[in-house]
């Protein structure tokens, strides 16, 4: 038995959907924005080659995610329908996630030069760890290094997993429309 939706549902689901659509487009701006001044400050403040290398990178990363989200979150015209609406900005966050999903193998390399280069060491350092300590040792190791590349791996597929969330979203509005 399907079930459709009535006109005043559509626009409630719309309506819905738009204000999410602008907070999360506000924390993921603010998000990105902190973060990028995160690693603008390690690029001033490490004088380690490549660890500065990978700060330089992970900034620039931010930065293109900033950019290819620069326009605003979709908003409803007057002209276009309820339905139209859901269907576009359901499209919109499984185009979106699918973006992140493919960049995020973009953080390999600075990963890399960051552990190359001990960016960990370096921070325990600066917070006045002793290099005998056992934290030192483990993060001089390639623990941190194989754990990020699995944090990494997680992410992608929790992205993954999100524009399939969208994707059948889409499927069930364009089904239950009909």
């Amino acid at each position: 038995m399907d079930i459709t939706f009535t006109p005043d549902q559509l626009c409630a689901m719309a309506r819905s959907q738009q204000r999410y659509s602008v907070w999360s487009r506000r924390i993921l701006v603010v998000i990105l924005i902190g973060l990028a001044g995160g690693f603008a400050y390690n690029v001033l403040s490490i004088s380690q080659l490549w660890v500065r290398l990978s700060q330089i990178w992970m900034f620039i990363w931010t930065c293109l995610l900033v950019w290819r989200i620069r326009r605003g979150p979709n908003r409803m015209n007057a002209t276009e329908t309820c339905a139209n609406f859901l269907l576009n900005e359901f499209e919109s966050k499984r185009r979106g996630f699918l973006t992140i999903r493919k960049y995020l193998f973009l953080l390999i390399p600075p990963i890399l030069a960051s552990w190359w280069g001990g960016g960990r060491a370096i921070r325990l350092s600066a917070l006045a760890v002793p290099p005998s300590s056992r934290l030192y040792k483990f993060a001089s190791g390639p623990w941190p290094f194989i754990m990020s590349g699995l944090l990494l791996v997680l992410i992608w597929l929790a992205f993954g997993l999100a524009a399939k969330k969208a994707t059948r979203e889409l499927d069930e509005l364009s089904r239950r429309q009909e």
